[in-house]
This record gives structure tokens, C-alpha cells and sequence, in this order.
């Protein structure tokens, strides 16, 4: 069993009850190679979509300032996480990141790059990142999307949408590749994110 596996484990019903989560559309996920793409509120983010969806392995892309912590560190990197320099071209993380799509592994990524501290409707501008890594490994896009900030004991929805294909973008040039496949995946996230909003929101009203 991987260490990944174990912690999911022993953690799985705690995490459950802390943060009440609805996966809608389960089925859309395999297991398969992917670059898993979610938008971004908090830390807890990556926690609760590792526990519900991922096995073996949870090759997440993370700032670098998170793995300064020697414990948090070693518990992430054995976990698959990768360390990221943010606002600058980080080549040794980029290779990590496209050797896990080249192995057939999963990767998740938050695309704002960012945390939504304002928790704004509408998502942050996407980095051009997941779009690149997906584009270069021949990857599909798995998208998900929160309605809201996970917070304790509080209901929320994460909704998984169906595979995205990029692959029309392959043969255009570098930078364009990167620019219409992020406008993709944000039209489609967004719309996704319209759907939960518009299905869910009421009932979330306090």
C-alpha cells in the first residue's frame, strides 16, 4: 500500500465529517492519465478532492512556500506532491510535472494559481499552465469545481465534469496553443460553475 493510500485511509471519515461534501458527477472521473483542474478557495481544496477522487498517488502542483516546512513538506512530497516557484519559470518543477502526464500518471492543478480570497462568483484569470501541460502530454482535462469555500462542518458541492479534450490545440504555435486552450478550460469551468451556482445556491443562504 502507498503512503498516499494509507494517510486516505485513516483519514477518510474524519475528513468527511469535517467537511460535507456532495461529489456530483462522480462517474466522470477514472483513474486514468489526466491533468485534473479545480478552481481554488483554500488549503483544504486539494485535502478533500485527494480524499474523495484520488488513489495511489496525488501528484499536485503546490507553491513552493508550503514545503518550507520540513514536516509539511516531507508529508507532501511523499504524498506526490510537486513544489512550485510562482511568478517565475521554475524548469526543475516543469519536468516533474510533465514526467508524472509522461508516466501516466494524474496531476491536479488549480488554475487561478492563486487562492479566490475574496470569494468572488466568478473565477480568478487562469494561469497558462494546465493547459500546457495537457496540450504537451496529450492529456485530458478532468474539470472540477467548488460552489463555495470549504469551511468545518459546513455543506458544500464539488462538482466533476466530463473529460475535456485539447488536442485541437496541439499543432497551433506554443503561445496560441496556451492561450485558446486556457480560454477553454475557463469557458468550461465557468459555465460549470454557473451550473452549481444556479442549482445550489439557495440552498446554501444562511
Amino acid at each position: 500500500m502507498s503512503f498516499f493510500n494509507f494517510i486516505k485511509i485513516i483519514s477518510y471519515l474524519p475528513l468527511r465529517l469535517v467537511f460535507p461534501v456532495k461529489v456530483i458527477g462522480k462517474e466522470n472521473f477514472s483513474r486514468e492519465k489526466a491533468v485534473i483542474c479545480c478552481n481554488h478557495y483554500s488549503a483544504a481544496d486539494v485535502v478533500v478532492i485527494a480524499s474523495r477522487l484520488m488513489w495511489g498517488e496525488c501528484c499536485c502542483v503546490g507553491k513552493e512556500e508550503t514545503f518550507r516546512n520540513k514536516f509539511v513538506g516531507k508529508l507532501f512530497t511523499k504524498c506526490g506532491a510537486i513544489a512550485i516557484k510562482r511568478g517565475e519559470s521554475d524548469l526543475a518543477a516543469f519536468k516533474k510535472i510533465l514526467k508524472v502526464l509522461r508516466d501516466g500518471k494524474q496531476l491536479l492543478i488549480f488554475p487561478e494559481g492563486t487562492r479566490n480570497k475574496a470569494e468572488t462568483p466568478n473565477m480568478l484569470p487562469f494561469q497558462d499552465g494546465a493547459a500546457m501541460f495537457a496540450v504537451k502530454t496529450d492529456s485530458p482535462v478532468i474539470p472540477l469545481v467548488y460552489q463555495r469555500k470549504l469551511r468545518p462542518f459546513r455543506r458544500n458541492y464539488l462538482l466533476v465534469g466530463e473529460k475535456l479534450d485539447l488536442s485541437r490545440f496541439k499543432d497551433l504555435p506554443s503561445k496560441d496553443a496556451r492561450e485558446q486552450g486556457t480560454a477553454f478550460l475557463y469557458e468550461k469551468m465557468s459555465e460549470m460553475k454557473a451550473e452549481l451556482d444556479k442549482k445550489y445556491a439557495k440552498k446554501q443562504k444562511k
